[in-house]
């Protein structure tokens, strides 16, 4: 006699036969099969590209480590055949979680029920949130990506060429991704949209289907560094710390050289951000956003409303008005907009502020093919110095002749 089906494996039979139905076929590129390691032979480096034939309770599969620095919410602990990470979300502590990611090949250690498994190296990942997919181009492993929430948003080439290949999947649902999508899919992981409101989260009802979901939440951390550290999530779900650490280093030590330069800059002046949103009020940044932290760094001092707030709030217009009436600059206005004069005729309260009568406003938008397209986020988190050293250009023009030679993927663009 069958035994009988659990309520989430009722669900996933349901919610996969819905994908077969309702949506339109998927079929899968085939995964990466990985060679076994030799039995009895201790590895030299970290296994990114097999798995563990017959395993010794004694070695170590992981001799290159990584740790988090920058991150407030991401941290991780060794076992000789394991990796445990801890995820304590910025907008919502109750929602901690931890991930066990095993060296394929050998047992999985003891865990709680809610801890989410996971094999490494990872062979197919879909992404719900596209900000990674620049760190996935960095690290050499787009081979990986099997899906993505839509098609329309990729501008990273290498991901572009994935697709032409029929290799990459839309899953829709906008950030959050489709669940039917998803499991028809059938990814080893799945990183999902982390939402500043913990009800619109799907990881939990993912991982109830057995979706090993991974929550995102880049866009959450407080410093750009913080946010560029996620580039090491992938690291570790492939074995590839020695790649994703030293990556990192190479954008950490490009940040603070810049940041050295601007700290020189004879003063700092006030920095609008944001834009009118309706007929009374103001979109803009917290004060603990990390494009506030960013302008800082670059010698500025940033127009912010709730000093406390990491993600962008809704502002009384008059606060900011007397606040940001007189700021020379205007750095990351609304995206999109064609000129000064187009930004103004959205909203004619935009034209009330001194950088748009001057004309020196600036949007990170370069390459900006409306909300589906938006590169300074597809591959943004891994260039935090690109980012602040165009702030610095914007802000003290007298200090190009001392930053580096000019990055060829810029984001930053002055509204005519």
């Amino acid at each position: 006699m069958m035994a009988p089906r659990t309520p989430a494996a009722a669900a996933a039979a349901v919610f996969a036969a819905l994908a077969i139905s309702a949506c339109q076929p998927i079929s899968p590129a085939a995964r990466i099969e990985w060679p076994l390691l030799a039995a009895g032979k201790t590895p030299v480096r970290n296994l990114d590209d097999s798995c563990v034939q017959d395993p010794s309770p004694a070695t170590d599969y992981f001799p290159q480590k990584l740790q988090f620095t920058r991150s407030t919410q991401l941290s991780v602990a060794y076992g000789p055949n394991y990796k445990r990470l801890h995820f304590r979300p910025a907008v919502n502590p109750a929602q901690t979680q931890e991930f066990l990611f095993v060296q394929c090949g050998t047992p999985v250690p003891e865990h709680d029920a809610h801890t989410v498994v996971v094999q490494v190296p990872v062979r197919s990942i879909v992404t719900g949130n596209t900000s990674i997919h620049g760190a996935l181009d960095e690290l050499g492993l787009v081979d990986r990506l099997a899906g993505t929430q839509s098609l329309r948003s990729i501008s990273v080439p290498s991901i572009q060429a994935r697709v032409a290949q029929g290799l990459v999947h839309e899953v829709g649902g906008d950030a959050h991704g489709s669940i039917e999508g998803i499991i028809a899919i059938a990814p080893e992981v799945f990183l999902t949209f982390y939402s500043a409101y913990p009800e619109a989260n799907m990881h939990p009802q993912l991982q109830a289907l057995g979706v090993r979901a991974i929550p995102q939440a880049d866009h959450h951390e407080p410093h750009p560094l913080g946010r560029a550290e996620w580039l090491k999530l992938l690291a570790l779900m492939t074995n590839r710390e020695s790649a994703g650490q030293a990556l990192f280093d190479r954008i950490e030590a490009r940040y603070a050289h810049i940041a050295a330069i601007a700290s020189t800059a004879p003063y700092r002046p006030l920095v609008m951000g944001g834009f009118a949103a309706g007929r009374d009020s103001f979109e803009i940044f917290g004060g603990a956003n990390q494009r506030a932290r960013l302008i800082a760094d670059a010698g500025g001092r940033p127009i912010a409303h709730d000093r406390h707030a990491g993600s962008f709030v809704l502002a009384p217009f008059e606060a900011i008005y007397a606040r940001g009436v007189d700021a020379p600059v205007w750095l990351g206005a609304a995206p999109g907009s064609a000129s000064v004069e187009d930004l103004i005729s959205r909203n004619a309260l935009n034209g009330w502020f001194r950088a748009a009568r001057e004309g020196a406003v600036f949007a990170w938008d370069r390459g900006y093919a409306g909300a589906w397209q938006f590169p300074s986020n597809e591959v943004g988190m891994t260039r935090p110095q690109v980012f602040l050293q165009e702030a610095v250009r914007a802000l003290h023009p007298e200090l190009t002749p001392l930053l580096p030679p000019v990055d060829s993927h810029g984001f930053i663009r002055q509204l005519p």
